[in-house]
């Protein structure tokens, strides 16, 4: 990161997020300012950090596989309506309405919708997610299969961000 430019504004964001997480604050609105200057810095140097930024994809790839097992979609042809399922009504779409956290899903759902139709960056779904993810945690009992899968993508993630950091990475 030193040498991206971006250490102090990481610096500033980390600490500002320590500290609201602390005092049991929302992160979010606390630490927008140091998230839009770490932000602006990450795109400033886009290039220095690309290559930290490519090993995401195989943890997101590990993630939408384990859930696309544990959820497969369902074969729609059929000859009769209704046994058409509607829209969305997939067999993890679901699995995520029959808990607890159906508002917290909704709203990552509705905020996806928007940001495929107005092009903005997926990573201003982060609340969303964030909020989602907090409930299926207070609710783990009935959302463990999902939590497992993405607590599995964040520990492949945190395992080649320090392969990389090492330089055991070629790519990297």
């Amino acid at each position: 990161m030193e040498k991206g430019g971006c250490i102090e504004p990481l610096v500033e964001y980390v600490d500002c997020k320590g500290e609201a997480e602390k005092k049991n604050e929302d992160v979010f609105p606390k630490c927008k300012e140091a998230k839009d200057r770490l932000d602006n810095c990450f795109i400033a140097h886009r290039d220095y950090h690309q290559p930290i930024l490519e090993i995401m994809e195989p943890a997101v790839e590990l993630v939408v596989n384990k859930i696309e097992a544990l959820f497969p979609l369902v074969d729609t042809v059929s000859t009769e309506s209704a046994d058409q399922p509607e829209e969305g009504d997939g067999p993890l779409h679901l699995f995520m309405n029959g808990g607890a956290c159906t508002e917290s899903y909704m709203a990552l759902e509705d905020f996806l919708v928007e940001v495929m139709e107005t092009n903005e960056d997926i990573c201003n779904c982060a609340k969303a997610f964030t909020m989602l993810i907090k409930c299926m945690d207070a609710h783990s009992d009935y959302y463990h299969p999902i939590l497992d899968a993405v607590y599995d993508g964040e520990d492949h993630y945190r395992t080649l961000l320090i392969s990389a950091l090492r330089g055991d990475c070629k790519r990297i």
